[in-house]
């Protein structure tokens, strides 16, 4: 994917003394160090026991076949969505913010918005965990969405979390008290489009 010209850098690094924690440390203390960028992706959630998609044996899509799906992505499918929506109510009782407590590194990342170091925390997670550790939401791009808030599908109107949060424990699905259509968290589904602030 376009790194087959690409060769690892051996010279000395650039900015820090070493390539290791201690210089990273150091140079993070200093002046020069005023605004950090996170990336986190599946590996901090897996670390506070949210299994990945795509893991074979341990990853949701290997453990799906009691949702009776057409394919395992189908139940994150807009479309899949529209027509039966129990399989992914089924699957986000599992996930549901709450059940997990934020790692290390979601701590880690509160620590960096504490010394006003933390520029943007972007995250391809949906399970807010950096919103739990603390992380200003205004500190947060949610890349795939999450279970933070909650929309029509239809005509977009906002849905109360504790109701969605009902329903998901309850295995009620929720449609629009404006339009009925159906409800969801705001996690982006295949078939949608990903927005970015």
């Amino acid at each position: 994917m376009g790194n087959e010209l690409s060769a690892p850098y051996d010279g000395p690094p650039e900015v820090l003394e070493a390539r290791d924690l201690p210089s990273i440390a150091k140079y993070m203390k200093s002046p020069e160090c005023r605004r950090v960028f996170v990336m986190l992706g599946a590996g901090v959630s897996t670390a506070a026991g949210i299994p990945d998609f795509r893991s074979p044996g341990t990853g949701l899509y290997s453990n799906l076949q009691r949702l009776n799906l057409p394919y395992p992505e189908a139940v994150f499918e807009i479309n899949y969505f529209r027509e039966n929506p129990v399989p992914f109510y089924t699957l986000a009782r599992e996930l549901y913010p709450g059940q997990f407590r934020p790692t290390l590194t979601h701590t880690f990342v509160k620590l960096l918005a504490d010394h006003t170091l933390l520029d943007t925390c972007f995250t391809q997670n949906i399970d807010t965990l950096e919103r739990q550790a603390g992380v200003p939401g205004d500190k947060i791009v949610e890349a795939h969405g999450s279970f933070a808030s909650q929309h029509c599908i239809e005509c977009h109107a906002s849905v109360d979390g504790a109701k969605m949060r009902r329903a998901v424990e309850t295995g009620d699905i929720i449609r629009c008290a404006d339009c009925g259509g159906l409800v969801k968290p705001d996690i982006v589904f295949f078939g949608e489009s990903v927005s970015m602030p």
